[in-house]
């Protein structure tokens, strides 16, 4: 691991290697007769995938051009504090939280809420208009279904070595996307281990 945290470049060309390896083992193997469920799951994870990371490049794209239009929605609460004289809300709660709720600041507090108000209306019109809110619901959807698809990796049993091959390969594409992501790739991770003993000691 390099300092900054980040895999070295010789790594990430070995994981990519790895993966394409297996990709092609995979798509031999669902050539052949009826195929492990593992390997079937596989394919309809790496469309998923895919279509997953596609759609959460276009909702990026979309949000950074909306947010150089019009930027974020939020107000600026002034203070009494000459180094930083405006504090950044993006929620009416921060409001109060900042200027408190004493008779003195509600006609503040009303001004600066009916602002915030407007530029989240706003927000959404133009969210709307330019397609980034169908396009973050079309990646919750794709991120619904690679979810699902991780779950059944983790739960199903493998009945051949290409299908632990497949298991591993889901497991290690997550956590390449997800590094930090608790539960999901260690689940399949573990699975795979469990899957090979099984067929190691299914040979004896």
């Amino acid at each position: 691991m390099s300092p900054n945290g980040r895999a070295p470049r010789r790594s990430r060309a070995a994981h990519r290697a790895g993966l394409a390896a297996a990709a092609r083992l995979l798509a031999a193997a669902s050539d052949g007769p009826p195929a492990d469920p593992l390997v079937a799951l596989w394919q309809g994870w790496r469309d998923a995938f895919a279509s997953s990371n596609r759609l959460c490049r276009r909702a990026q794209a979309l949000e950074r051009e909306l947010l150089g239009r019009i930027g974020f929605p939020r107000v600026e609460i002034p203070v009494d504090d000459p180094e930083r004289p405006l504090v950044p809300a993006t929620d009416a709660r921060q409001i109060d939280w900042v200027l408190g709720k004493t008779p003195a600041t509600r006609a503040l507090r009303r001004r600066l809420k009916r602002e915030l108000a407007a530029a989240q209306a706003r927000w959404a019109a133009e969210a709307e208009a330019c397609g980034l809110t169908r396009a973050m619901e079309q990646e919750a959807d794709a991120d619904r279904r690679v979810a699902e698809l991780l779950a059944a990796a983790a739960g199903t049993p493998a009945r051949s070595l290409a299908g632990v091959v497949a298991k591993l390969a889901i497991a290690a594409q997550w956590s390449a996307r997800e590094p930090e992501a608790d539960g999901g790739p260690w689940d399949v991770i573990c699975g795979a281990l469990s899957d090979l003993t099984a067929l190691m000691t299914d040979r004896r």
